[in-house]
């Protein structure tokens, strides 16, 4: 998840797998196509409504006010300033949040304080 500032407002970015799949529907393209298009200047309009419109809905907004959104932020003249943005959203669902990194904590993936720990290589001096 991604929380950015867009129109006007902080707001969550999610594509979750259920969410990049109805991306790929919407867009005939796999993520990293996707990103791709964004990323060479080979974009289209319906990639930035369909990646802002699917990435607000994931993030837990409804998506009438994210349609409304979406009509009012994306239009001519201002397409381009959305494009990084765009890009942003689908390379987190992508690579992911290094804030956020994948499983367990360090300290939880050590032997808790009075384990039985292995015993020491070192010899006494």
């Amino acid at each position: 998840m991604s929380e950015l500032t867009w129109a006007g407002d902080q707001r969550r970015f999610r594509l979750g797998i259920d969410e990049l799949l109805a991306l790929q529907d919407k867009l005939d393209a796999g993520p990293a196509e996707i990103a791709g298009r964004l990323r060479e200047g080979a974009w289209r309009v319906q990639d930035l409504q369909e990646i802002f419109r699917i990435g607000l809905i994931g993030g837990g907004l409804e998506p009438k006010k994210a349609k409304a959104l979406i009509d009012a932020h994306i239009v001519p003249g201002r397409l381009a300033s959305h494009v990084l943005m765009a890009w942003a959203i689908v390379a987190n669902a992508i690579h992911g949040d290094e804030a956020d990194p994948v499983g367990k904590p360090e300290a939880e993936t050590e032997a808790p304080i009075g384990s039985p720990q292995p015993p020491s290589t070192e010899t006494a001096s």
